[in-house]
């Protein structure tokens, strides 16, 4: 693809697959698989915190990269000094650490199971990585697996991971629904 068409389709197809707008103007089965893991991340880091985007969401990830932070620092510090995780000038504590990786985790442990039974169909595994992470974040982009063609049960283990990724307070299931349970604690 040219590069002027890249700089006009790039874009819009990061932004479609970070807002979970589902619109794309270049056929992501087209794209180079350096493309399709960067979508990949994209979609799967999600949206603000407040907003109707699918993903782990951007708070999550920050903190998650604080976390990673201060392991690395606190391997270079005397093992008695005391450092508070924070996050801006907001000091983390340990529930909303452990509420954030749960969440990741469940995330993440959502799209590994879904990611096998495809697989598993002989399908190619990046296009089969990325179909899974689009259902979980429902950010509506396809590589050119999900279609009418598809197999029943894979149908069904997408819109399993549409339910799983978007459920949360609305529908009550899903990973974000143990929010509930562990709040309750």
């Amino acid at each position: 693809m040219p590069w002027q068409d890249i700089l006009l389709h790039a874009p819009l197809v990061a932004v479609s697959a970070q807002t979970g707008a589902g619109f794309t103007s270049t056929p992501i089965g087209e794209m180079d698989a350096a493309s399709k893991f960067v979508l990949i991340l994209s979609m799967t880091a999600g949206g603000g915190m407040g907003s109707t985007a699918g993903g782990i969401k951007i708070l999550r990830l920050l903190l998650l990269l604080r976390l990673l932070q201060l392991i690395i620092r606190r391997t270079c510090m005397p093992s008695h000094a005391v450092v508070e995780p924070r996050l801006g000038r907001h000091r983390l504590a340990n529930r909303e650490i452990e509420h954030a990786l749960l969440i990741i985790m469940l995330f993440l442990i959502v799209i590994l199971l879904s990611w096998f039974p495809i697989l598993a169909m002989g399908y190619a595994p990046l296009d089969s990585l990325f179909e899974v992470v689009s259902a979980t974040a429902t950010a509506g982009l396809s590589s050119g697996i999900a279609g009418p063609e598809l197999p029943g049960f894979l149908k069904g283990v997408l819109c399993l991971d549409m339910l799983l990724g978007r459920g949360g307070r609305r529908a009550g299931a899903g990973p974000v629904s143990l929010d509930l349970v562990w709040q309750k604690e």
